[in-house]
């Protein structure tokens, strides 16, 4: 073993806390040093976690500084001594940091040493096969090299939970839950586990723009302003944003603007100029369907998404469903409340399984509920993003060396991470769910890399 495990042992004594002010009779400040095994390594983690075993509780986060040193005094007693996360970033470049071998414990009394280095070994990268992608191939779907794909691969990013279906000849060919809905309680995710779809939802709400659009009750281009003025912006450009302007990501909002000491806030660009992300704009295109339907939008959802394409298990507002089977997302290990929103946010707030929307995007393949026309108008390329990521009306485009792909992915601030991509050309695809900030490693690049364009 590489890594040198330093155990002191001695007797505590009188321990009362984990903290201990400096000077304080039975405690003693220490001085610690992260280094890495591997030297080429640059950077250390900004954080050491101090754990208590002589008396449990609330671990102590301290800051680490440039040179991977810290200071904390501490009561006598027994603690163990890692990094607070078991990753570390070298620029873009992720390192994961072998939590078993990477921990020093030390008993902390009057004879114990006060300076100590923790050395810190790391896990090299799960090996991606290199062939062409699993669902691509023609034929039998190995589904038990598929289990151990995505389980590596939760453990290695630490992922507690996710949900897979795959879509084949316009079929879910193969559905899987891995993992718990909560770190804490060990819960398995089930087929009926919920995971917040973040900005999915966007995708989904599009098509119910869509069909009012079909039906004539809105304009695409049609100023928004001349169906509802929007009181908080301040900035008259906004009287040229229409429906294509927002569903395009074209409107010249912030992502979520900040608002100024009058409560209003302006626009970044003139609409339809420049690709500029907004969920604040999809808000906004929310309350004028309700104005021109006078429905609220949970009814415009139910009666123009999940009727006509006889979809369920979509929930986008809190209810008792969600509270007993939702999952909780995970952000640095700390598992996230049940997400219970008291109003529908078309921005993120949908709550699914991977078979409600694999079903969802099977439709979209199909050109279900629509005229042929409005799906050619959907699917167009209307804006383009700085890395090149093109996007039609509320859906992401992408040219690949196995076609054209559509989708969307999202995110949440409770620690889910999702994706849904289907082939329009070969009718392959799959959605993922994740419930850990960390998913995006898998969920991305990764296992469409695995699943359909293959690895070189």
């Amino acid at each position: 073993m590489k890594y040198l495990l330093l155990i002191l042992v001695a007797f505590s004594l009188n321990v009362h806390s984990a903290f201990a002010a400096p000077g304080t009779k039975d405690s003693l400040s220490v001085r610690g040093q992260f280094a890495w095994e591997d030297e080429t390594i640059t950077g250390y983690p900004a954080h050491v976690k101090i754990v208590s075993i002589s008396n449990p509780g609330a671990p102590i986060i301290q800051s680490v500084d440039s040179l991977g040193r810290f200071q904390q005094t501490l009561a006598f007693g027994s603690y163990r001594f890692s990094s607070e996360l078991n990753y570390h970033w070298v620029g873009e470049e992720l390192i994961r940091i072998d939590e078993h071998e990477s921990a020093l414990i030390l008993d902390v009394n009057s004879n114990s040493v006060r300076e100590f280095t923790i050395l810190l070994d790391t896990i090299a990268w799960p090996v991606t096969p290199k062939k062409t992608g699993i669902l691509a191939k023609p034929g039998f779907i190995n589904t038990d090299a598929v289990d151990s794909f995505i389980q590596e691969r939760m453990e290695f990013f630490e992922i507690p939970g996710a949900t897979l279906s795959l879509i084949k000849n316009n079929e879910i060919v193969y559905t899987q839950h891995y993992g718990v809905k909560h770190t804490t309680t060990g819960e398995p995710v089930t087929h009926e586990t919920l995971f917040e779809a973040g900005s999915i939802t966007k995708l989904v709400f599009t098509f119910a723009v869509m069909r009012i659009y079909e039906r004539g009750q809105i304009d695409l281009d049609k100023p928004l302003h001349e169906y509802m003025e929007h009181p908080e912006i301040d900035d008259d450009r906004y009287k040229l944003m229409t429906a294509r302007h927002v569903l395009s990501h074209q409107s010249g909002m912030s992502n979520w603007p900040r608002r100024n000491e009058n409560g209003t806030f302006g626009l970044n660009f003139t609409p339809g100029t420049q690709y500029g992300y907004s969920g604040k704009a999809f808000e906004y295109l929310k309350e004028v369907l309700e104005i021109i339907t006078s429905k609220d939008i949970e009814s415009i959802l139910r009666e123009e998404v999940l009727v006509p394409l006889e979809l369920s298990d979509m929930h986008f507002k809190g209810n008792e469903f969600i509270a007993e089977f939702g999952a909780h997302g995970h952000r640095r290990y700390v598992p996230s409340e049940v997400f219970l929103p008291n109003r529908t946010m078309v921005a993120y707030t949908l709550q699914s399984t991977s078979e409600a929307l694999a079903g969802f995007a099977i439709a979209l393949h199909q050109r279900k509920g629509l005229k042929a026309s409005t799906y050619e108008e959907f699917f167009r390329i209307h804006s383009v993003r700085a890395d090149g990521t093109k996007w039609g009306l509320g859906v992401r485009i992408e040219e690949t060396t196995s076609g054209v792909s559509y989708g969307h992915s999202g995110s949440t601030g409770r620690g889910f991470i999702s994706n849904l991509v289907f082939y329009d050309d070969s009718g392959i695809g799959f959605v993922i769910l994740t419930n850990s900030q960390m998913g995006g490693w898998l969920s991305l690049p990764m296992l469409n890399e695995y699943l359909v364009l293959g690895s070189e």
